[in-house]
């Protein structure tokens, strides 16, 4: 069985690029794949901000940490055991103001953990345990093309997946959506028809 995590980090509901394009990755890799599992998360609803309480907890070694932490960092353990169990990363990301939405950000910080997705390694600085995954980033913007040097939602993805280990990432430019929007669903399904 292939594992698909899909996650979701536009404010918007409706006529958003990025949800329609990542639900899109994932039907083609269910029309490919028999067996097919999909965990989706929707980070504006469910990734919280951090808190003094949640880095308190986070950073109190697991056999120390009272029921009150452990209930503190319950929705940040199943998001990291999620990307964890996942083969298939499919991040639907809306780019606002040339950067990542707060959501997108949140969900980072939540799966982002010491000694979870990522560990500290004398020679080699850290270490990510969340390997042997490909991710598929479905960037959508209005005017700003995704890959341009006003794009910096992109390059800091692709540190922070391979920081955890995850390096196989490949990019759908769901973008333009203001400057070519006639043209935006044909964009899309061409990229996702070439995804492997």
């Amino acid at each position: 069985m292939v594992s698909i995590l899909h996650v979701n980090s536009s404010a918007r509901e409706g006529g958003s690029a990025s949800r329609f394009g990542g639900d899109m990755v994932v039907e083609h890799f269910k029309a490919h794949h028999g067996d097919v599992s999909v965990t989706k998360r929707e980070a504006v609803d469910q990734a919280a901000f951090l808190t003094e309480e949640w880095i308190g907890a986070s950073f109190t070694p697991f056999e120390d940490r009272s029921a009150e932490q452990n209930a503190i960092l319950a929705t940040s353990n199943a998001m990291a055991q999620e990307v964890l169990d996942a083969d298939i990363l499919v991040l639907g990301v809306a780019m606002y103001n040339f950067g990542l939405p707060s959501a997108m950000k949140a969900w980072i910080d939540q799966i982002a953990r010491p000694g979870v997705t990522f560990r500290p390694d004398p020679e080699h600085t850290y270490v990510g345990l969340a390997t042997g995954k490909k991710a598929y980033i479905v960037l959508a913007s209005g005017e700003t093309p995704a890959g341009s040097e006003m794009d910096f939602a992109t390059p800091y993805l692709k540190h922070v997946l391979g920081f955890l280990g995850v390096t196989d990432i490949q990019i759908i430019g769901a973008d333009l959506t203001v400057m070519a929007p006639d043209t935006l669903e044909d964009r899309i399904r061409t990229q996702v028809a070439q995804l492997t």
